[in-house]
């Protein structure tokens, strides 16, 4: 029994493919029809072909390119099998990838909505927290009035190193204690938070991840400025001890961009919080 033959517009309706598809299949070798009318140049296939079709198809979805399933065509099914467990391979890392993504969209939101939630600046308020790691860079030497640019250079490089996504914040860390000047308020560390679970291995001997313990902070939020910047520590300061509150004796200072346009005035809101015992 001779067998069935389909024409292009056929096998196009059967498997649900273009015909102008199936023509650049042709063309490039990968599905050819099994007889060309030499007179009409029409293009016809066996029933059979359509199974190999399905081999197409398939591997296309799962994101295979053209020129791999083409040369998958000649593997035995040991080889096909290898290549088959090499793209589940590629696809976790896929996966891993797009809930990075995921994670640090929630992460990001939520910073937001933080700075978004702040409606008291300038007063002491109290705010509970999650636990944030972040990564941050040791230093003795730099104050509210000088911060080198080369240290958030620094955290980013470790950053882009890593593949890792960025903050679009900074911050720094320094101990909680009277001052009178901002000459005696030293930073110890420079730090931005981690917005993946990624861990981070391409640390310099100055760096570090560490981690804002989780609890009830007591804060204060302002539009930065350095004149202004000890009027609303001490402000801080002054609370905590005629409130006689129990705190761990660390600021952590947080800056939050107010606008992300490099075409205006650089312009910061800046929450400094101290952890309640």
């Amino acid at each position: 029994m001779e067998e069935k033959l389909y024409s292009i517009g056929e096998v196009s309706k059967l498997a649900n493919i273009s015909i102008q598809t199936l023509r650049y299949y042709d063309q490039i070798g990968l599905f050819k029809p099994s007889h060309v009318d030499p007179k009409t140049n029409y293009r016809y296939y066996k029933d059979a072909q359509l199974y190999y079709l399905d081999i197409i198809k398939s591997l296309k979805y799962i994101g295979v390119s053209l020129e791999e399933i083409k040369a998958a065509q000649a593997f035995t099914p040991a080889e096909l099998l290898s290549f088959l467990q090499q793209q589940e391979n590629v696809i976790e890392k896929q996966i891993n990838r797009m809930y990075e993504i995921k994670q640090s969209l929630y992460k990001t939101k939520k910073q937001m909505e933080e700075q978004l939630a702040i409606d008291m600046l300038d007063t002491v308020y109290f705010k509970n927290e999650e636990t944030n790691r972040i990564l941050s860079i040791h230093t003795n030497e730099l104050t509210p009035y000088y911060i080198p640019n080369t240290y958030y250079s620094s955290l980013i490089k470790t950053l882009e190193i890593e593949n890792s996504l960025l903050s679009n914040r900074y911050g720094c860390i320094y101990p909680y204690q009277p001052y009178n000047s901002l000459d005696e308020l030293h930073y110890s560390h420079i730090f931005t938070p981690l917005i993946t679970d990624r861990y981070i291995t391409h640390l310099t001997a100055d760096m570090e991840v560490k981690t804002i313990p989780a609890g009830r902070y007591v804060c204060i939020a302002f539009i930065f400025e350095q004149d202004t910047y000890l009027v609303h520590y001490q402000k801080l300061y002054h609370y905590i001890e005629e409130n006689a509150l129990n705190v761990v004796p660390i600021v952590y200072e947080i800056f939050m961009p107010i606008n992300y346009s490099p075409n205006k005035a650089d312009e910061f809101i800046v929450e400094l919080k101290v952890k309640i015992k």
